[in-house]
């Protein structure tokens, strides 16, 4: 740090350094006609003819720009600790119920809209369901919705578990699943808030393995009601996009 003095009525005050002159410069203790030295100068200079402190514009400050990574997380999947009403399963319904439906997967759902989907019959004990961090698609038989179960059969994997995209948001991760999978567009359920025309950062996790990290998609359609955000692939390195192809196919 640079020691500095100044003129302060008859006397000379120092050392300071450069912030403690600045101080009393905002203050007006300090003015452009004051006298400052350092060592190296080889008479007191006027502050307004040093460059080296020019006190006219504010102090700028460098911050070290950090790179922008994707989220990593970690799936603590315990169906004792979820509320009725959080929204964290999707289904998949099978061939024989597809009627005219642009897809097979739906979601999310609250334990309590599943409870009311089988009473009335629009899912059953054979429909697969899914949360983060289950380690597949599992019959929702073997789940607590079937009051004879406590707990979910984690051995009962039907299929393996789909892709999720992990997204950068405030204050926490959004975590959604890819519906369609490719390596130009993808669409998202269990998504938002998102703004139509945003990008946003992303990993991709297969059950609960993360495959690839700062895959950036840019969003093209968004449905609140649904939950569901349709987005164009921006930026992605190799393995996401082998990644995106294989789901894809």
């Amino acid at each position: 740090m640079i020691n500095w003095y100044y003129v302060q009525g008859s006397e000379r005050v120092g050392p300071v350094g450069e912030d403690v002159l600045r101080e009393l410069f905002s203050k007006q203790e300090l003015n452009p006609e004051s006298y400052v030295w350092r060592k190296g100068f080889q008479n007191w200079e006027r502050l307004k003819d040093v460059k080296e402190l020019d006190f006219s514009s504010p102090k700028k400050v460098e911050v070290e720009k950090k790179e922008e990574s994707s989220p990593e997380v970690t799936f603590n999947f315990d169906w004792s600790t979820i509320g009725n009403d959080e929204e964290l399963f999707f289904i998949k319904i099978g061939t024989d119920r597809k009627i005219e439906v642009e897809s097979d997967l739906f979601g999310p759902y609250s334990v309590m809209e599943l409870q009311e989907a089988l009473t009335d019959k629009r899912i059953n004990y054979n429909t697969l369901i899914f949360a983060a961090g289950m380690p597949g698609w599992i019959e929702v038989g073997k789940t607590p919705l079937d009051p004879k179960n406590l707990t979910v059969d984690m051995t009962k994997v039907k299929k393996e578990a789909p892709l999720l995209m992990v997204v950068n948001h405030e204050p926490l991760p959004i975590i959604s699943l890819v519906n369609k999978a490719g390596v130009k567009e993808c669409t998202l359920l269990g998504t938002g808030p998102f703004q139509v025309g945003s990008d946003v950062l992303c990993s991709i996790y297969s059950g609960s393995s993360l495959k690839a990290k700062n895959v950036k998609l840019n969003v093209e359609e968004f449905s609140p009601k649904m939950q569901k955000a349709v987005c164009r692939i921006v930026e992605m390195d190799d393995r996401a996009r082998k990644i995106m192809q294989n789901y894809a196919d």
